[in-house]
């Protein structure tokens, strides 16, 4: 069972879209996601001096991807939702062996998937048609933040 979901997980990320700007990375990267994936960027889709809001979006598939950057350049947060996935193993960047160790260890189930770490948490949710999730860093999201607005 556990080769199937890893042999999953790597057949999803291998056929989704290319990448996005990763969880973690620098806010300088997001303008070339938009240029290599064909995504329209809206920048600063909100910006106060908290973080600054950058979405990425693709009308032919309906996917929008949002990175949240904290006042350091970091992305601290992503946030997706479309009748499409968005290639989570280029959303989540370094973190994606996280999620694909959850889902090999049994602990994510099929519809709804919640991960809580210290340094990690993602929330994903879908069915066919309609997928939404949101992942963040706890030790880049800025101090007065709340983490459940990363979505």
């Amino acid at each position: 069972m556990r080769l199937i979901v890893r042999v999953t997980l790597l057949v999803w990320a291998g056929i989704s879209a290319p990448a996005y700007a990763a969880l973690g990375d620098d806010e300088s990267g997001i303008s070339t996601d938009a240029a290599v994936t064909r995504m329209e960027l809206r920048a600063n889709v909100r910006s106060d001096r908290r973080y600054r809001v950058h979405e990425l979006r693709d009308a032919a598939r309906n996917v929008s991807v949002r990175q949240y950057v904290n006042p350091d350049g970091k992305v601290f947060g992503v946030a997706w939702d479309g009748q499409a996935k968005p290639d989570i193993s280029q959303v989540l960047g370094p973190y994606f062996s996280r999620y694909a160790n959850a889902a090999a260890a049994g602990r994510v189930t099929w519809q709804i998937r919640n991960i809580d770490q210290p340094d990690f948490v993602l929330r994903v949710s879908g069915h066919m048609r309609h997928f939404t999730g949101s992942a963040w860093v706890p030790g880049l999201v800025p101090a007065d933040v709340d983490p459940t607005e990363v979505k």
